[in-house]
């Protein structure tokens, strides 16, 4: 992905293999975010715990604002996927549009992270041996390609 900021917009330019990637991620986002497991650790990660010693505040807490939380959540992937869609290889993002899709990619990498304990300790080195290698190249991509995107936002 080539991220840069002309004529007032970001620019991303994608090629086929990345946009396919960031469309299967985007629908395995809005899949997990339409399944309600508190229980899932991927889910506890995105809607954390409001209280986490009391468990009674916690569950009003949730059920003033997490439908709200993932609703937004939801329509934010929705949205992205139709950028990706409606786009020839290249998208032309207003700041709005930008912010939506850091919000996005920021979605992906807590899910994808948590699925794989990696934590902001974790060396990025990816050892090829290990199974998950090629689940933790993607997540430190999205990593980068949600780093130049805030910079692009930033200029």
């Amino acid at each position: 992905m080539k991220v840069r900021r002309r004529g007032g917009l970001v620019r991303l330019r994608l090629d086929s293999i990345e946009s396919r990637l960031l469309s299967r991620l985007f629908a395995d986002l809005l899949e997990l975010l339409s399944a309600e497991a508190p229980d899932d650790p991927v889910q506890r990660r995105l809607f954390p715990a409001g209280y986490s010693d009391d468990d009674a505040a916690d569950l009003e807490f949730r059920s003033l604002t997490e439908l709200t939380l993932r609703t937004e959540r939801c329509e934010r992937a929705r949205q992205c996927v139709a950028d990706l869609a409606a786009a020839s290889g290249e998208l032309e993002l207003t700041d709005e549009a930008g912010q939506r899709w850091i919000q996005v990619l920021n979605d992906v990498r807590l899910a994808l992270g948590t699925q794989l304990d990696i934590t902001e300790h974790d060396d990025p080195d990816i050892d090829p041996d290990d199974p998950g290698a090629a689940q933790r190249a993607i997540y430190y991509w999205l990593t980068g390609a949600q780093d130049s995107i805030v910079r692009a936002l930033m200029r």
